[in-house]
């Protein structure tokens, strides 16, 4: 049996590796599932198998679009439940640089009346720029600290510093209504945040009253490599699911699948702003986490599959 070797397994996701490609169209080998033979580091997959146990994705392809250092976890949890998972990374998360504008967005932060986290991203890269603006620690005191979602809040405590608020609804727009008749006009605020960030909590905030100053701490880069590796898979595979996990993701899901010139057979979405996003660059069914975590979009996707249906779409 030939075996497709192309794409990177979980824990080698940022390289491809060269085998003999996949089977072709006409051998018995290419199942409907997608490839010959078993995805790398997952579970060899059972055309048609049912649903059945503590396995309810076997035999499904899904692939997760995660960055690198944040998908990983991800697959593994997919191919722990029988998925074929593969990690395709299409965005690369990395700190900036120590400017003097973030300098001096650090040292605001310091006497701010509010500290605002919007990603665990932002979490890693704000204190990696902070210890090497050699400033003194951040009181438990002041500021208070803001976490978009419980994960972010994890983040935050692992350096000693919990949050004071969490959103309940884990986006921008959730921060804004968890901060509402907590801030007071005349207060400071310092937004952490990456160069893709949606601009909501800002002007929301400035509209309370606040003195708003934005922390751009990370980048975020489209990887093109990996956008032509989910193109190439789509077109060479039948792919169960593709996840989006943000609005950049879905971009660059709609580039590969335009490319392709076929899609998977629906998606799974991070929340509501990714998923409005995918159905805006024309990306469906689209199956949503609940609640907007990880663990939300993984319980979906196998509520999904055990449903038998998914959003506009039955699940074959």
């Amino acid at each position: 049996m030939r075996r497709f070797s192309f794409f990177a397994a979980a824990g080698d996701s940022g390289a491809s590796g060269r085998g003999d490609g996949p089977a072709p169209a006409g051998d018995p080998t290419r199942r409907e599932t997608g490839f010959a033979g078993s995805a790398p580091g997952g579970p060899a997959a059972v055309d048609g198998e049912a649903v059945v146990g503590d396995r309810p994705l076997a035999g499904r392809v899904v692939v997760v679009t995660r960055a690198k250092h944040q998908g990983e976890h991800l697959v593994g949890r997919l191919q722990a439940l029988g998925a074929r998972a593969y990690h395709v990374p299409l965005i690369c998360v990395s700190p900036l640089p120590l400017t003097d504008d973030l300098a001096a967005a650090l040292k605001a932060a310091r006497t701010a009346d509010w500290l605002i986290f919007t990603s665990q991203n932002g979490v890693d890269a704000f204190f990696a720029r902070y210890r090497e603006a050699a400033l003194p620690p951040l009181s438990p005191a002041r500021p208070r600290r803001v976490a978009v979602g419980p994960k972010t809040a994890e983040r935050l405590a692992a350096f000693g510093l919990p949050a004071d608020v969490v959103a309940e609804e884990y986006t921008a727009e959730g921060v804004v209504e968890a901060l509402a008749g907590r801030v007071a006009p005349g207060e400071q605020a310092v937004i952490v945040r990456g160069t893709l960030s949606r601009d909501v909590v800002a002007p929301a905030l400035r509209e309370y009253g606040l003195e708003v100053t934005s922390a751009v701490v990370y980048d975020n880069v489209r990887d093109e490599a990996g956008v032509r590796r989910l193109q190439a898979l789509l077109q060479e595979a039948v792919v169960d699911v593709v996840t989006l996990t943000s609005p950049s993701i879905a971009e660059a899901v709609a580039e590969a699948v335009a490319a392709a010139g076929r899609g998977p057979r629906w998606y799974a979405s991070i929340g509501p702003v990714t998923t409005g996003r995918a159905r805006a660059l024309g990306l469906a069914p689209v199956i949503e986490a609940r609640p907007f975590t990880e663990e939300g979009l993984v319980a979906a996707l196998v509520e999904a599959v055990r449903s038998g249906e998914a959003p506009g779409q039955p699940l074959p």
